[in-house]
């Protein structure tokens, strides 16, 4: 299962998601590849593999972007999921797979050389760029975190623009829809008023009228984010925060709505 965890906007928690929900995920025996899609290189810091310093030769879009017949490089990591990294030199590959004009190459690659994984996480960049437009025909599913903030919230409705232009993409070039499993309230309070607000707006509201599903939120703490300085998951760093539980509750859900065909 490829999946795309995607949210246009920054600062909604992907990256912290997309590390944590790989590694519990891992933790189940699951086979387990995230994939950094942003020149920042922040998952592979978060995961402690120091991507700036690392050669374009030892990142994932490498041989993506250079057309070759090749697997991707991905990189072991301490916490048994597979990695693979991303950094500056994305920026300059990103212009030379548009030049490709070959909206499917992420998806040929991943079909061809990136099949030994039970499930494979796309952290998406935080705009819309040939990367994520690349990884939403590649992807077969997509999760999308949404801070229970108002901007975030309120902005729910460009990710949903984006959605059904994916889908129209996929259709035209004869793949199957996207699968939305669902929208992941992100770095919630619930001692926040304004938290609480939002939570109903997207779960009575907001969703709904999309047909999307709402999963029980992301608490936020603030080992979450330390968990990224000390380069480790969160369940790895403190297994006891609750924001641990809501991961592991998510990873649940998610299993047992594809097992039910949901």
């Amino acid at each position: 299962m490829r999946v795309a965890i995607f949210n246009q906007s920054g600062g909604v928690g992907k990256t912290s998601l997309t590390r944590d929900l790989g590694y519990e995920l891992a933790t189940r025996g699951q086979r387990v590849l995230v994939v950094d899609a942003d020149p920042q290189g922040t998952l592979g810091s978060f995961l402690g593999l120091e991507p700036a310093t690392r050669p374009r030769a030892e990142t994932f879009w490498a041989t993506v972007c250079d057309g070759a017949d090749a697997p991707p490089v991905v990189q072991p990591t301490a916490f048994a999921l597979m990695l693979g990294l991303a950094n500056r030199f994305l920026i300059g590959d990103e212009l030379a797979l548009m030049q490709q004009s070959d909206p499917a190459r992420l998806l040929a690659v991943s079909e061809a050389h990136i099949t030994d994984y039970d499930w494979v996480l796309f952290d998406c960049p935080p705009k819309i760029s040939e990367i994520t437009l690349q990884i939403l025909l590649a992807a077969d599913a997509l999760l999308a975190p949404v801070q229970t903030e108002a901007k975030s919230v309120e902005s729910f409705a460009e990710v949903q623009l984006e959605i059904v232009k994916a889908q129209r993409r996929r259709k035209n070039m004869r793949l199957a829809p996207l699968r939305v499993l669902g929208v992941v309230p992100t770095l919630y309070n619930p001692r926040l008023v304004l938290h609480r607000h939002h939570y109903a707006e997207l779960t009575e509201r907001i969703c709904p009228s999309f047909g999307y599903h709402v999963f029980d939120p992301v608490r936020d703490y603030v080992a979450v984010s330390e968990a990224g300085t000390r380069r480790q998951p969160l369940k790895q760093y403190a297994p006891k925060c609750p924001a641990t539980a809501d991961v592991a509750a998510l990873a649940t859900a998610i299993l047992s709505t594809l097992s039910e065909g949901r």
